[in-house]
């Protein structure tokens, strides 16, 4: 009878913990299943009283997981700090405040611990439910960056609000909404745009204009949307819709046309900041209890020596790829 009884209990806690390992964005939960066999193994023998300890430490680590991998900060980390260059590591870099903001390594391409977050990011984020959908969304994506007009974004920092506007010398006009920011958001882009008391260091992307004011133009700002195109790449490569082969030369396509439009990983950063506040319901005021991850990663990235973004070199030469069928998918710079 008490077998029997350890043995529904032992099955409770082992269909709990899967439930729960398999809904964190961690590994550590998976670190438990030598508890679930010692459980299984102990009833099989016919030794209920000892199967309760294994069972209760193994429920124990599970409860533990529900309270501090759903709050576990963002957090900067490496999987290998001094692994080599390449365009997937540095095509990596760039989307790296996604992967910080849920303290995952950034310089992984393929993370199944992430598998469920990203077919839930394809599909309410790109509406992708498979491998046809996402390269269309990714061309689609690539296609829009290609095609469309140029834009700037207005800062106004002193007035706390930001717009995106066409290049004066296309007229200058409005291009979409604008945004008003907090003082923490106005802060961050004083910081990253290194406007402090209304200046700005000459030739980094970031303008200056307006007579005493502090308004920054930034330039070029919505090919910061070329991070979405590595997320859905790392997300196909994942979920196993994209070979190792197509995932590199979509990276490396990628990492081609960053390289032209802006000059170093500062550009990029403003440019992200920037961009991330129209993003739809991201970067502005949230009078609600939660943070912005991503928001804060950026920060992170931004002020951490150890972020790829303070250490790999922007320019570096990017690889010739070789698709499946061994024709090189572009040309060395």
């Amino acid at each position: 009878m008490l077998t029997a009884i350890a043995g529904v209990i032992g099955a409770f806690v082992i269909g709990t913990w899967v439930v729960v390992a398999w809904g964190s964005r961690r590994r550590q939960p998976w670190l438990l299943a030598p508890l679930a066999l010692l459980t299984v193994v102990l009833v099989a023998l016919d030794q209920p009283f000892w199967s309760f300890l294994p069972a209760a430490a193994l429920a124990a680590g599970s409860f533990a997981e529900l309270v501090i991998g759903s709050r576990e900060a963002p957090t900067l980390r490496t999987k290998d700090p001094d692994g080599p260059l390449s365009t997937e590591r540095w095509a990596a870099a760039v989307a790296a405040p996604y992967r910080v903001a849920v303290a995952e390594p950034w310089d992984v391409l393929v993370r199944p611990s992430l598998r469920r977050g990203y077919r839930r990011m394809l599909e309410l984020e790109w509406r992708v439910t498979d491998r046809a959908s996402l390269l269309a969304a990714v061309e689609s994506l690539q296609e829009e960056l290609r095609t469309t007009p140029t834009l700037d974004m207005v800062i106004d920092l002193d007035a706390g609000q930001a717009r995106p506007r066409l290049p004066r010398e296309r007229g200058g006009g409005d291009a979409g909404r604008s945004v008003r920011l907090s003082a923490e958001q106005v802060e961050r882009l004083r910081t990253v745009t290194a406007v402090p008391g209304g200046e700005t260091e000459p030739g980094d992307g970031a303008g200056v204009s307006g007579g005493g004011g502090r308004t920054v133009v930034v330039g070029a700002y919505q090919w910061w949307k070329s991070v979405h195109v590595i997320r859905m790449v790392c997300a196909g490569a994942t979920l196993d819709w994209l070979s190792p082969g197509e995932a590199q030369s979509l990276l490396r396509r990628v990492a081609s046309d960053l390289q032209r439009r802006y000059s170093s990983w500062r550009q990029l950063c403003v440019a992200f900041h920037a961009g991330y506040l129209l993003w739809p319901d991201k970067g502005v005021v949230d009078d609600r209890s939660g943070t912005d991850r991503v928001w804060t990663a950026l920060g992170l990235l931004t002020e951490d020596p150890r972020s790829p973004w303070n250490l790999l070199p922007w320019d570096m030469p990017l690889e010739r790829v070789v698709s499946e069928g061994g024709v090189p998918s572009g040309q060395e710079k």
